[in-house]
């Protein structure tokens, strides 16, 4: 099966239209990251369990065909134990350094371990990174909010938390 047949059409909807509002939408989340506002973090969570309850991600994979995950050391050094690589074979093999050199990012997409059915291969062991994406439960969300308006654009989930958040506030 080919990577990109398994996006359901719902999801490329979802994910056109936020595209149609790129720019409104960065200017908006910018302009909303500037304040503090008290209960932001568990307003934005609570979207987040009410969205990913309509939303399946194995019933999309962009973020997995056009992002890919960061990897910090501990993260390589697991995959690289369920691969049966030492961890400088699977940089080596799999990973380049991100531009500040802080940590690793896949050298090509989709990542190496998405299955053609959209399944991670190694779903238990998946970086922390992969884990929290598209990091709408994170700490001070609020301060993030240009990276959740950049995943909207990848993300059918995050692209109805992000209106989700933009109708209230």
């Amino acid at each position: 099966m080919r990577y990109d047949t398994f996006m359901i059409r719902e999801y490329e909807r979802i994910l056109e239209q936020s595209k149609s509002r790129e720019r409104e939408t960065h200017k908006q989340m910018a302009h909303l990251s500037k304040f503090n506002r008290t209960g932001f973090d568990a307003t934005v969570a609570k979207y987040h369990e009410e969205i990913f309850k309509q939303i399946d991600c194995l019933k999309c994979g962009n973020c997995c065909r056009a992002l890919g995950p960061r990897f910090r050391d501990k993260d390589v050094k697991i995959l690289a134990k369920e691969t049966g690589l030492t961890p400088k074979e699977f940089a080596r093999r799999y990973l380049k350094p991100d531009i500040d050199e802080d940590f690793y990012v896949l050298e090509k997409l989709p990542c190496p371990f998405l299955a053609g059915d959209g399944t991670c291969t190694d779903y238990g062991k998946r970086p922390l990174s992969c884990e929290e994406y598209p990091y709408t439960t994170a700490h001070n969300v609020q301060r993030h909010l240009v990276r959740l308006g950049y995943n909207s654009l990848i993300c059918p989930a995050a692209a109805l938390i992000v209106q989700k958040i933009l109708a209230e506030y």
